[in-house]
């Protein structure tokens, strides 16, 4: 049985590659997009539980997609994975109230942790039954 619904939206292909093949081997379905626009796609069609958001993307940034989630998706968690340590940068993510941030490189047993932990806030939100 699936842990959850996960996607993942990351630029860098072998990053997304990874966090796809972890994922999947902690028994989550996992989709992945390379860009926002692609990532919006993915969210409007997977339905996912949780999004892992890369916040340097060509195109639409980061910041800008939390926006558009924040709107769109009111109820989806995201967790906001960046390598950023511009104060105006994390304060503009702050200001999106992500799920969490976590800084790259990051601990894939506490990433595991969040994940979970935001796969069951947006099946309770949605009224499923959490993990």
């Amino acid at each position: 049985m699936s842990r959850g619904r996960v996607v993942v939206i990351e630029d860098d292909i072998d990053v997304a590659a990874t966090l796809l093949d972890e994922l999947v081997g902690r028994d989550y379905e996992v989709m992945t997009a390379t860009t926002a626009k692609e990532g919006l796609e993915v969210v409007d069609a997977f339905r996912p539980d949780v999004v892992l958001l890369d916040i340097s993307l060509p195109g639409l940034s980061g910041p800008g997609l939390l926006t558009v989630f924040g709107r769109v998706h009111p109820w989806l968690p995201v967790i906001v994975v960046t390598s950023t340590v511009d104060p105006r940068i994390l304060a503009r993510i702050a200001d999106h109230k992500p799920f969490h941030l976590v800084n790259k490189p990051y601990d894939l047993e506490a990433l595991d942790r969040l994940v979970a932990a935001a796969a069951d806030e947006s099946r309770t939100r949605a009224g499923r039954p959490a993990f």
